[in-house]
């Protein structure tokens, strides 16, 4: 059976949530009433169908996980999400940049100096207080090229998942037989 990689991450998340599911107790309340060995061996053999499936969902999961593996380093997939995962960092560091302040024009920056070294109180001074101006370094030409590069690596992004999304509906994987019958005993497809 053949499965796109979009359809084999929905089975895979439904694998592990079959998986949660499963109950394992191997301690039981017996009843004066009851025949001991029978309950025993009864919920013995119930504990051990519930081991035999978990390993086979556990098997089916990694098979599929293996074959996803392959079919996204064969597509290039591998490489995109890479690429992606930079430019989601480069975003970052460029959405922090465009939000920096311009910096004082050098009119402003000059005469705020200037009423420093001009005043006359010396108590003004003590420790440094108030004898510096802050100022970012960036220009507004500076803020723009940030906004301009973040426009740019936001519509590279874009690009790339949209290729992404038809890699992962095109690109499929094959299933084995015997894991297409634990995923059709399990109800998972």
């Amino acid at each position: 059976m053949k499965i796109s990689l979009r359809k084999a991450n929905a089975l895979q998340a439904s694998i592990v949530e079959a998986i949660k599911g499963l109950t394992f107790s191997g301690t039981i309340q017996i009843s004066e009433f009851e025949n001991a060995e029978e309950k025993i061996k009864s919920t013995r053999d119930e504990f051990m169908r519930e081991v035999f499936r978990r390993n086979d969902l556990n098997e089916t999961l990694y098979a599929i996980r293996k074959a996803v593996a392959e079919a996204n380093a064969s597509a290039g997939v591998n490489d995109k999400l890479n690429v992606v995962a930079l430019l989601d960092r480069k975003i970052q560091n460029l959405t922090e940049l465009s939000r920096l302040s311009v910096r004082e024009s050098p009119e402003v920056l000059f005469g705020r100096l200037e009423k420093i070294r001009a005043r006359k109180e010396e108590s003004s001074r003590v420790y440094g207080y108030d004898n510096n101006v802050s100022s970012t370094v960036f220009s507004k030409e500076d803020i723009n090229g940030f906004k301009a590069n973040l426009a740019e690596a936001k519509k590279a992004k874009q690009k790339l998942q949209d290729e992404l999304l038809e890699l992962n509906v095109r690109t499929q994987i094959e299933l084995a037989d015997s894991n297409v019958a634990i995923l059709q005993r399990e109800n998972l497809i």
